[in-house]
């Protein structure tokens, strides 16, 4: 028989139980996200354990992290949208845990997801600027967030308030209503699209109970950029051209030369404003130095990450650390049309629109059986639904 997607994602091999070093890294960054929640949000005790099992930073779900012998990783740009290929990322994460089966056994497996945080009201591969969903009737609502003048569109979503939504709006869906219910909590709008986006997930199935811990990528930097490390970091970064990035007082990101970076100091935990954000190849670094299995990413990450290796060696080098590189899946695109087709009114509406399908219209489609149609994907070859490339990537060479 020919091979099938499910025989691709089954191919991906565990790292197996983590070592020592790994395991104290990874119960670092676990106790860590547990003692600057005020950062992300302020949920109040009665909804504290709720929004914790929504980010995966309750016990349980920080434990089989810490412990877990296949940690899956993915990183893609937050909004209150998802647009394909990026939306099925979850599920491919899903399927690589449960190595192309649709049981529920894992076999331990976790899915660290570090959403980017710091992108701008001018992504236009995301469009955080306005948030397309259904309302109760399956009809196409535009919601406009933030405006399009040119003095906003850098400014990036870490620094933009969150949106006066209400969740019981006449006309919200029961799945929108019940993700604004918890993302409202939010002390920004990066976390709040990124809350509403993983309850919605969350609702479809795409993320197994206890097996999914979503960190932001701004706070994985503030990890990595302590007191005691930065000053290494700092000074190997700039030895090897990979400058940090601060947050300026226009609310846009800029890159901070040698002198000033210098002068900064450890960002602090519980103020966003003071976050310093490394390149990309150290933005992926901060999850490849926790043992990752596998990672994946679009075409534009399969475009440079072969080239990870070599750009970081001599870095790594100079702090001391190495980790074996994660097998990687990627994907330059996924068409849902034949698997979670929309309705043909919803489609015209889009197209009337000039908008394109994004996750909320799927959920508002499909609700529980959305997983089953994704599913039908496995049985089919790797390239009847996605454009999948699979590499085992390099390990850093020391220079």
């Amino acid at each position: 028989m020919p091979p099938t997607l499910r025989d691709t994602l089954a191919a991906f091999r565990p790292a197996g139980a983590p070592g020592s070093e790994v395991r104290r890294r990874r119960q670092h960054l676990a106790d860590f996200v547990r003692s600057c929640e005020d950062r992300v949000h302020h949920a109040p005790p009665a909804e504290r354990e709720r929004m914790r099992r929504l980010l995966g930073w309750d016990d349980a779900s920080l434990h089989r992290f810490v412990t877990s012998p296949m940690v899956v990783h993915s990183s893609t740009h937050v909004a209150m949208n998802a647009f394909a290929p990026m939306l099925t990322f979850p599920w491919f994460c899903l399927r690589l845990m449960t190595r192309g089966r649709t049981g529920t056994d894992a076999a331990g497996a976790s899915h660290l997801r570090t959403l980017l945080t710091h992108n701008n009201l001018s992504d236009n591969r995301w469009k955080p600027h306005v948030w397309w969903r259904c309302d109760d009737r399956g009809r196409l609502v535009r919601v406009p967030l933030f405006s399009k003048q040119p003095r906003f569109k850098h400014q990036i979503l870490l620094a933009q308030p969150v949106p006066s939504i209400d969740p019981r709006e006449d006309g919200m869906t029961a799945a929108d209503s019940e993700a604004l219910d918890l993302a409202r909590h939010a002390t920004n709008y990066a976390y709040f699209a990124m809350l509403y986006r993983l309850a919605l997930e969350r609702r479809a199935g795409l993320h197994l109970p206890d097996a999914t811990v979503e960190i932001p990528l701004d706070l994985m930097n503030v990890h990595s950029l302590t007191a005691a490390s930065l000053p290494l970091w700092r000074e190997a970064m700039y030895d090897h051209q990979l400058p940090l990035r601060v947050i300026g007082d226009d609310l846009e990101l800029r890159e901070a030369d040698r002198a000033e970076a210098a002068r900064l100091p450890a960002p602090d935990p519980h103020d966003v404003r003071t976050t310093l954000i490394c390149p990309n190849y150290l933005n992926l670094w901060h999850s490849y130095r926790l043992g990752l299995t596998a990672t994946i990413g679009t075409e534009r990450m399969a475009g440079y990450e072969a080239a990870m290796a070599d750009v970081l060696a001599p870095f790594l080098d100079r702090i001391g650390e190495k980790e074996p590189f994660p097998q990687f899946l990627g994907m330059s695109a996924v068409s849902l049309d034949t698997v979670a087709p929309l309705p043909a009114p919803l489609l015209a509406q889009l197209r009337e629109a000039g908008a394109r399908p994004s996750f909320p219209l799927y959920l508002a489609t499909h609700g529980e059986g959305l997983l089953p149609a994704l599913d039908r994907m496995l049985t089919a070859a790797p390239h009847a639904h996605a454009d999948v490339l699979t590499r085992r990537l390099a390990e850093p060479v020391a220079s």
